[in-house]
């Protein structure tokens, strides 16, 4: 299972020494699952956007009623497709990103992973990353029209672990979750990144709206750290952490 997983790949980067991974793990991401495909809010919502209801993305927005009463696994984790959008709006415009010295990856709620090629320029409007998303989730795959090059590639059923040491081959992985231990976005930066390390560090964030990091999420955390006396927002704490990297890596 695991060759497998590697071989369907298409998208590969070559990073520089010193690179970083970082993971919006259990992102709440997903299209609509099928247990809510007949509510008639998610029938509503799909026929103004001419799409499928299996083809929507799952948006607590619209689909409220129909999260709550189809009893959905992790309710509270789940229809917040914005947050993602938030995180990748922020990661993608760092100098950390546009040097080569960025992986991103997201880690879905549902196991999927979403592969970030270079260079790739996420939509600033939600509405625009909406139908990107939908088409990623549609056709797995999404290319440059000038070039041919992959951007995007969507991965199914993939575990955390493989995740982690096999597709962004990182030696330590390193969770942020108001749970914990209290420390600095420095003082985590500075104790795992190195500008010479040829050994890259995973920075897991969560990309849901409120909770913790499930187990299958932080038993394969090698540390976890708080750097807020007070919870932030996804895209708050990679601002904080990816900053600090380049001042490290001399990126600033």
């Amino acid at each position: 299972m695991k060759t497998a997983i590697i071989d369907r790949s298409r998208l590969s980067r070559t990073l520089l020494v010193g690179s970083v991974a970082l993971v919006i793990a259990e992102a709440s991401l997903e299209t609509v699952p099928k247990q809510i495909l007949r509510h008639m809010s998610v029938i509503r919502h799909a026929q103004k956007l001419d799409k499928k209801p299996s083809e929507v993305l799952l948006d607590r927005s619209y689909h409220h009623s129909a999260m709550v009463t189809g009893r959905l696994e992790s309710v509270w984790k789940r229809g917040r497709p914005d947050i993602v959008h938030f995180a990748l709006v922020e990661a993608l415009s760092t100098p950390l990103y546009l040097k080569n010295k960025l992986a991103v990856y997201v880690y879905t709620i549902n196991r999927q992973v979403i592969l970030i090629g270079a260079n790739l320029r996420i939509p600033k409007s939600y509405f625009r990353f909406e139908g990107l998303m939908m088409k990623l989730f549609k056709d797995k795959v999404i290319k440059s029209e000038q070039d041919d090059r992959i951007l995007l590639e969507l991965l199914d059923d993939v575990p955390f672990k493989h995740l982690i040491k096999n597709i962004a081959r990182s030696s330590k992985s390193i969770g942020l979750s108001s749970g914990g231990v209290s420390s600095t976005a420095y003082e985590v930066v500075s104790k795992y990144i190195d500008r010479f390390d040829d050994c890259r560090c995973a920075i897991v964030i969560g990309g849901f709206p409120k909770g913790r990091f499930s187990d299958n999420i932080s038993n394969f955390l090698d540390n976890s750290y708080s750097i807020g006396k007070i919870t932030l927002e996804a895209h708050v704490v990679i601002a904080r952490v990816l900053y600090e990297c380049e001042k490290i890596l001399f990126l600033t």
